[in-house]
């Protein structure tokens, strides 16, 4: 394409000059307004935009404005004749917050034009065809160099699978300023009829500086320098968005959806006191605390359903007669439970590894038209953490071989009192001694006893542990082998690592 800016006042120099020297668009800027012309670009002086811009209007195919939109109106009204002729137009305000489609935009291009001049400058795209503004999600896309063009359209499909929408229903991919060039997700969205916008890296650090709680990938932040690429990119592709679907990984290509939500409507229901309807929280979890706490807050009525009876105490204690003690076995008993309860929201905030309840939760929200909100831990990581002594295994079963092949002397488990199975098998494999970090619950030392760990060997402590505790622990206990689930960050799962590698024990992930 073709591409002319147009600038008029000293302010938008900035912003012309870094739009043509990526573009090589040419300049066309008021007589007296000081600018510089970079790489292929050649620069215009004019005296009248009106009278310049009619000289100039079909020798281009895309004409970005950096100027008010109503310049621009009055300025190329005289100059239209039809959408199959006219080109695309695009305007910026003078400090960059918006890049408008003005004119043209599905077939003189300027949509794309919008994308390609937001990824350029960090303005937020703005388009109003009605195709286009109807869709209200937009999908993060973070791939490693080469990545196939099927690999990326098969991760955003199963993407949009999980957070329960189609792919029709994205308004635009996203991805981070490195992966202009990228020709697999540049086809990838080709073929799947998308806008691609490129997040400039200061907003990705913005990002994460206002989301303390984001999950962050160190790996990623060596490569590039920020700290991930699908949740930010999804997030910031749209006005007052929220992640439906975190950072989730499929063969390598990690993708992340967000929803707009302009104003409260049938699709993002408010809930109050006085009986308009009950938000469900499931599950016992960090998220579910911090779940519970923010709807608190708002004065939003909920119920939070535990498991188990050590969850439902620790509910109990923060959210009284709002805590509740169930375990939904069946699609029936949770049907059952949300009619009784006027449910009419469920927000998934069981265990990653529980994973019965959130396909029956899914299921039966579907059946009853009620919403649901999947905030499940992502317990995804990139599995590069540079250390030789990491070993990934599928089960406890494994996990046994690979200490056995290992010749491991001092296993420390962390998977919790509900898999003990492990502890026999070892101790009569002899020269192990097992020990066992679990929940300071009766039920936890005593399964652990019965399995037959000594008691000296039972560590009952409650989290989150920190890398230091963790460390205090490897060392106090002469460990030389940790054993984990991919908990995620909530989970402490890092810090289990981070402790692992420092201290240059062994360290098996059980994934899920």
């Amino acid at each position: 394409m073709d591409i002319a800016v147009f600038c008029i006042t000293q302010n938008g120099v900035a912003l012309a000059q870094k739009i043509a020297s990526e573009t090589a668009a040419d300049l066309h800027v008021k007589t007296g307004v000081l600018i510089e012309a970079k790489g292929r670009s050649k620069t215009h002086a004019f005296d009248s935009i009106s009278a310049h811009t009619a000289e100039v209007f079909n020798q281009y195919s895309g004409l970005v404005f950096i100027m008010s939109l109503g310049i621009v109106n009055r300025v190329i009204a005289p100059l239209m004749r039809n959408k199959l002729e006219d080109p695309a137009v695009v305007t910026l305000d003078e400090a960059g917050r918006f890049a408008i489609s003005t004119l043209s935009g599905h077939e003189g291009g300027a949509n794309a034009l919008t994308y390609l001049t937001s990824s350029i400058t960090g303005a937020q795209p703005v388009v109003t065809t009605a195709t286009d503004s109807l869709r209200i999600y937009t999908c993060g896309v973070g791939c490693v160099k080469g990545a196939k063009k099927e690999a990326i359209i098969a991760a955003i499909t199963e993407g949009c699978k999980k957070a329960g929408i189609k792919t029709d229903n994205i308004r635009c991919l996203a991805s981070a300023w490195v992966k202009r060039d990228e020709q697999g997700l540049l086809d990838a969205a080709s073929s799947l009829h998308l806008y691609l916008r490129f997040i400039p890296k200061w907003m990705i650090d913005t990002y994460y500086e206002r989301n303390t709680a984001a999950a962050r990938s160190d790996m990623v932040y060596r490569s590039i320098g920020v700290y991930g690429v699908s949740e930010p990119a999804a997030a910031l592709s749209g006005s007052s968005s929220r992640l439906v679907l975190p950072k989730t990984i499929f063969d390598g290509v990690t993708v992340a959806i967000a929803r707009e939500t302009l104003f409260p409507g049938p699709q993002e229901p408010r809930f109050d006191l006085k009986g308009g309807g009950q938000i469900l929280i499931l599950g016992g979890t960090t998220e579910g605390v911090n779940m519970g706490n923010e709807l608190l807050a708002n004065g939003e009525e909920f119920l939070v359903s535990c498991v188990t009876e050590y969850g439902f105490n620790l509910f109990k204690e923060k959210f009284g007669e709002r805590a509740i003690l169930e375990n939904f076995s069946t699609a029936e008993m949770l049907k059952r439970f949300i009619k009784k309860h006027a449910i009419t929201k469920i927000i998934d905030c069981t265990h990653p590894y529980a994973e019965l309840i959130t396909p029956l939760a899914k299921s039966v929200a579907a059946d009853l038209s009620i919403a649901y909100d999947s905030r499940v831990r992502v317990t995804e990581f990139d599995n590069e953490f540079n250390y030789g002594k990491l070993f990934y295994v599928s089960s406890l079963s494994q996990a046994i071989d690979k200490i056995l092949a290992l010749k491991v002397k001092r296993p420390l488990f962390t998977t919790g009192s509900k898999e003990l199975s492990f502890v026999r098998p070892l101790s009569e494999a002899g020269g192990v001694e097992v020990i066992v970090r679990v929940l300071p619950f009766e039920h936890s030392i005593k399964s652990a006893l019965e399995e037959g760990v000594k008691s000296a060997n039972i560590i009952a402590m409650q989290g989150p542990f920190s890398t230091a505790l963790n460390e205090a622990t490897i060392r106090q206990y002469a460990i030389d082998c940790l054993i984990t689930k991919k908990t995620g960050k909530e989970g402490g799962f890092y810090e289990k690592v981070n402790a692992a590698i420092d201290c240059g024990i062994y360290l098996i992930v059980v994934e899920r």
